[in-house]
């Protein structure tokens, strides 16, 4: 799905034009957006903060007290024993919940922080860069791992059965969970991926369920090659909610639909007119049977603001279809009319 030297970083850098230099209500909507996230750098509450050194990423740190920080803490390159991701941590004042962000293919970790917004430069995070505004308003300790590149690659990646990392991601993404939990006194992480992430935490959801409270995927369908259509998707290990969002105009995903039967009229007229959203589609109704028992109609979509969406087991399973939107998730937020770690946070809650 995700192939070597793929459409990442050309599209990343699009995206990132998207946000400052699109149509004039474009504009409009990115600098609403971007004045939610917080503004400049001021008034980040880190004047206790021991300087990192930014050039070499060194790990900045505040005063503790038992799990709970007493204040904004910035951790960089973590590692956890028996795996070699590097693993970056926004971490507020008495946050109670922790989210993973996974990246795409041939993605950075900080990049991943930028394009949600929780990361105010183009670049590795420093304590004055991160939106702590946004983490202390909704209790969030944000975890960005860093995929990994496999021998003979040059493109950092997760094992998903599409890309391959050349680790056990599960194993890995098992044992970051855990140490969250208990490094830092939370009960609830929940996880999101963009692209190659989100279909590697569509694998978490099917193999490692009870790690993450709730799950969200952007731009990253289950790989059809290992649960193939109309077949049930899985059936995971603990009933966890699921949050698929795709855009309706992704220019990436059907490059790896070949073959794929094209929607019918109905499916069209439902909002699903590409293979990969009639495909995620299928996954939303197969989740919802696992879940629940209920099975979604296409008819049964409602006209949400960010596109129409299918929510069932009581908004435990929803699928959006984000109309205009392509595979970047600044165009993404641009289309919703809303910053993609809202709809991931309100959604974990």
């Amino acid at each position: 799905m995700f192939p070597e030297n793929d459409f990442m970083l050309p599209l990343h850098a699009i995206a990132q034009a998207a946000r400052y230099f699109t149509v004039p209500l474009g504009v409009a909507l990115l600098l609403s957006l971007a004045a939610c996230g917080g503004g400049g750098d001021a008034g980040d509450g880190s004047a206790e903060l021991l300087a990192a050194d930014e050039a070499s990423g060194t790990k900045s740190a505040l005063a503790l007290s038992g799990n709970r920080s007493a204040t904004n803490t910035l951790e960089v390159d973590l590692t956890i024993s028996g795996h070699p991701h590097k693993v970056d941590v926004y971490r507020p004042a008495g946050a109670t919940r922790a989210i993973v962000f996974l990246h795409g293919h041939g993605g950075r970790k900080w990049q991943m922080a930028y394009d949600l917004g929780l990361n105010r430069r183009m670049a590795p995070p420093s304590s004055r860069s991160v939106d702590w505004s946004w983490l202390a308003l909704n209790g969030v300790i944000a975890v960005f791992p860093q995929g990994q590149v496999k021998a003979g690659s040059t493109q950092p990646t997760w094992s998903n059965y599409v890309m391959d990392s050349g680790q056990d991601d599960v194993a890995f993404l098992q044992a970051l969970s855990s140490y969250v939990k208990s490094q830092y006194g939370v009960r609830e992480v929940s996880l999101s991926g963009h692209s190659a992430g989100g279909t590697m935490s569509a694998r978490i959801w099917c193999e490692a369920t009870t790690s993450y409270k709730t799950f969200v995927s952007m731009a990253g369908p289950m790989p059809s090659a290992t649960y193939p259509v109309p077949s049930p998707t899985c059936t995971p290990l603990s009933m966890a909610p699921y949050y698929a969002i795709m855009g309706g105009k992704d220019s990436t995903l059907p490059k790896f639909q070949a073959g794929t039967t094209a929607p019918t009229p109905e499916q069209v007229a439902a909002g699903l007119t590409e293979p990969y959203l009639v495909s995620e589609w299928v996954r939303d109704r197969d989740r919802g049977q696992r879940i629940c028992g209920e099975t979604t109609g296409l008819g049964d979509a409602t006209a949400a603001a960010s596109g129409p969406t299918w929510s069932n087991c009581t908004a435990r399973v929803k699928f959006t279809v984000v109309s205009n939107a392509d595979h970047p998730i600044a165009s993404l937020a641009q289309y919703a009319g809303v910053r993609m770690v809202d709809m991931i946070a309100g959604f974990a809650k």
